[in-house]
């Protein structure tokens, strides 16, 4: 840890940051352990969600109770074993509350049905654990796959006991609501052993207050379902057809929502994958039937690991980027949304301009003269000084202002290959043999190559075999090759061979005219300039670890500090609990991934600094934050949360330079959208210096406003480290 060292700082207590997650009463600790492993492999993060999902398997008490002891004992073993999560997301305690589930509901009440519940943790933390780094080889997720191996050994073990047999349930229809609704109640309920209209309402409501986009998907799966058993001739009321309609709605789930960025194509894939889900359940239930064994969750688990398998990256580029870190469907729409606002499309390539200062967009993509066909994704620049390319006669080469101006690589990767021996054409020659000229051909990775062409004979920087990082010197800008003046020609293609296909791409930190753009795409007779980064920015903003920023804003302290997660993620964490993830590239800040406790004066600071570009000039630019992060009215509020990815929000930044103040002033405006219909905005300021960083920030939402001042600034104390705390001097 570095800690700078102001003058003679003033040294006191640190305030409170409020008890971790961690620092719980080991009791509560285990109970919120117990209640979310209910929903963990939905990954349901309300509490409320996980309730209704307990009050489910609770319709049957006898279930409930051999369930909750199966979840008990998985967590009581895995403390005594002295092992953190097993699987990501506590995955084994829902293993063992779906064992001890289905110890209840095979099993009549028999206090050896009990010892079977408590066997079910030790065998699902065993198992989980095996299963789960089994899966993580081939990049599958466990889900209640342990289960599946868990249950079978103890319906054997309550067999060879004798336990008696619990009497099927009664199928109960309701009347007041139609036939088709029932049974998708009961499929619902089925999910976790409650198979009856009553159950599935609590299932449905939990999947309702976590995701309308997880209901939408269960709908479509259960029609699906429907219209498959319809068309075999098996009645949807059997428990065969309702194991079927389950599966389908499960796998539908997995490989349409949770995994998955929500989309036509994701709705496309979650259809098919219930359709197979429907009958791959009514295979196993037949096959396993005469070894009086059920199919638990096999089924939807082997279709979701097929369709997993089967679409990866590696089959074709365009599963690249479909599979996800698995998350409420309603959260990776958000990050999605916002990465492809901050040039991270997964439909583009996002690189640096080949160049540093202003130049000029000579053909960009579609143009008229070779940006054609299987070439159309491509960008020539050169530079013009008012209007003219050249000074002079323009009858040498060396005449154009951009020949010799040196080119730079646009991204990280190797050098594949390259050529610099070809001679410069004079002013309209061009070489029709050599059309690429000499060049640099950079591998980016996952078969993509970056071509650079039309150097200048000799100039090249760089050998084959060399890593590159952006901006990094390769050569210098020439007129080799087809080029009948000087230019820089730039395009990414799939494969080694020279001409082969281009893919789309994009500039990221780049200005056109005043906007600060990180998906630009600029267009002929544009003009081009990447903006110098502000080393004073720079180090005012830089997050260390430890550092503590303490804002007064009305009539409350919110103290900031950075974190550095296990996994390497840097984060802002406010005393309150709320959270947002960091990170700093060398051109900008950006902040992203906001969870944790609700705090409107931490989300004001988030809209405020979202998204800082590190340049020394004035600038506009946009965004897309969390509709969530916005301080909505409560009618606006609800109509985001039933309309999921087409109510949507975008933010609009200009920072200025306030000469009196020495200081930058950012607003933002921060829109939220129906299909791209204005409905509701709000502003924020923040003030930024080059010695204090953000030193105040604002929100303004009609009537109601928030305003904070930095206060104090210090570093959290570390072993062997003393912490400190310094208040602000502020002028009078």
């Amino acid at each position: 840890m570095t800690i700078p060292r102001g003058t003679n700082p003033e040294r006191h207590p640190q305030p409170d940051a409020g008890p971790p997650v961690s620092a719980r009463k080991p009791v509560f600790q285990f109970l919120h352990d117990l209640v979310y492993g209910y929903g963990s492999f939905m990954f349901f993060t309300r509490p409320s969600a996980n309730l209704l999902l307990v009050a489910c398997t609770m319709m049957r008490p006898w279930v409930g109770l051999v369930g909750m002891i199966g979840g008990i004992s998985t967590l009581l073993f895995r403390r005594w074993l002295g092992l953190s999560l097993v699987a990501a997301g506590g995955l084994e305690v829902v293993n063992g509350i779906l064992a001890g589930l289905l110890v209840g509901y095979f099993f009549a009440p028999d206090w050896r049905g009990v010892l079977l519940g408590v066997c079910a943790g030790p065998f699902a933390v065993l198992v989980s654990a095996w299963m789960g780094d089994a899966l993580r080889r081939h990049n599958l997720p466990l889900l209640s796959g342990s289960f599946v191996i868990v249950g079978a050994l103890l319906l054997a073990a309550g067999r060879a006991m004798a336990l008696p047999f619990a009497p099927p349930p009664p199928v109960v229809t309701l009347e007041w609501i139609p036939a088709p609704l029932n049974e998708f109640l009961r499929a619902l309920g089925g999910i976790y052993l409650t198979r009856t209209a009553e159950g599935g309402i609590f299932v449905l409501a939990a999947l309702a207050l976590s995701s309308r986009t997880l209901v939408l998907l269960a709908v479509i799966a259960e029609i699906i379902a429907q219209i498959i058993l319809g068309a075999m001739g098996i009645p949807v009321s059997g428990l065969a057809g309702s194991s079927a309609a389950s599966a389908a709605i499960m796998a539908a789930i997995m490989t349409g929502g949770l995994f998955t960025t929500p989309g036509p194509r994701a709705a496309a894939i979650a259809a098919f994958s219930a359709a197979c889900a429907s009958v791959m359940a009514l295979s196993l239930y037949n096959a396993l039937y005469f070894m009086a064994l059920p199919p638990l969750s096999l089924p939807y688990l082997v279709v979701t690991w097929l369709v997993m398998l089967t679409l990866r990256p590696e089959r074709g580029a365009a599963w690249a980027r479909y599979w996800t870190a698995p998350s409420l469907p309603e959260r990776s729409l958000e990050r999605a949304q916002q990465s492809e606002a901050r040039g991270l499309s997964p439909h583009s390539i996002g690189l640096r301009a080949p160049f540093f200062g202003r130049w000029d967009v000579y053909q960009g993509f579609d143009g008229p003269h070779t940006h054609q066909g299987a070439w159309r994704h491509a960008l020539d620049f050169f530079r013009l000084v008012k209007g003219q390319a050249y000074r002079g006669d323009g009858g040498q080469v060396s005449d154009f202002y951009c020949f010799g101006q040196i080119v730079r690589s646009p991204a990280w990767g190797q050098v594949a290959a390259a050529r610099s021996d070809l001679p410069d054409n004079a002013p309209g020659e061009v070489d029709a043999v050599n059309c690429w000229g000499n060049y640099v051909l950079i591998a980016i990775g996952n078969d993509l190559y970056v071509l650079i062409a039309h150097l200048r004979q000799g100039s090249l920087a760089v050998s084959v075999g060399d890593h590159l990082s952006p901006g990094q010197p390769i050569g210098q800008c020439g007129n080799s090759g087809r080029s009948p003046q000087p230019h820089i020609h730039m395009h990414v293609q799939v494969g080694m061979a020279l001409g082969q296909p281009t893919r789309p791409f994009h500039l990221s930190g780049i200005c056109i005219d005043r906007r600060f753009v990180l998906d630009g795409l600029p267009a002929e007779g544009e003009r081009v300039a990447v903006p110098h980064v502000s080393e004073a920015l720079k180090r005012s903003l830089h997050y260390q670890i430890g550092r503590r920023l303490t804002y007064a804003g009305g009539d409350r302290e919110m103290l900031i500090e950075v974190d550095l997660g296990p996994t390497n993620t840097f984060s802002l964490v406010a005393a309150s609990g709320a959270r947002v993830l960091l990170s700093e590239a060398d051109n900008l800040i950006a902040l992203f991934e906001r969870f944790g406790e609700r705090d409107p004066l931490f989300d004001a600071f988030v809209l405020a600094a979202g998204l800082t570009p590190l340049i020394d000039i004035e600038a506009e630019w946009t965004d897309a934050p969390p509709a969530r992060l916005l301080p909505l009215p409560r009618k606006l509020r609800a109509l985001r949360w039933m309309l999921p990815g087409l109510v949507r929000a975008d933010s609009r930044y200009r920072r200025d330079w306030d000469a009196v103040a020495q200081a930058w002033r950012q607003t933002g405006t921060h829109r939220l959208a129906l299909m791209g219909r204005p409905l509701w905005s709000c502003r924020t300021l923040a003030t930024i210096t080059e010695g204090g960083g953000i030193v105040d920030f604002s929100l303004e939402a009609g009537a109601s406003s928030l305003e904070a001042n930095l206060i104090r600034v210090g570093f959290k104390s570390d072993t062997g480290v003393e912490g400190w705390d310094q208040p602000i001097a502020r002028a009078s």
